[in-house]
């Protein structure tokens, strides 16, 4: 069985295609589960414990997680994924 011949092109294409859906999948998940730990703090905070709004600390940071990962993981996954490539390019090119 011949395996199925790809060019170079083809391949950094679909690699960054797969990579680009798995941050985007990994965002998403973030984000639900932010959203949802957030809105049961502000309800224990409201309910038990409504002397003091503590709740908007643990929002507010991990809001900024939130944001970290967008930045460093889906914002600029384009740019650190053609440096990658370039960086495998000249090391394959040394192996010649």
């Amino acid at each position: 069985m011949n395996a199925p011949t790809i060019t170079l092109h083809n391949y950094q294409t679909a690699e960054r295609l797969v990579t680009q859906e798995g941050a985007r999948v990994g965002l998403i998940v973030h984000t639900i589960a932010t959203a949802l730990v957030s809105v049961l703090l502000v309800a224990i905070n409201v309910t038990l414990a409504n002397e003091f709004p503590w709740s908007i600390f643990a929002v507010a940071g991990m809001t900024i997680g939130l944001l970290a990962h967008w930045w460093f993981g889906y914002r600029s996954l384009d740019s650190e994924m053609t440096a990658r490539q370039h960086k495998v390019e000249e090391r394959a090119a040394q192996l010649r």
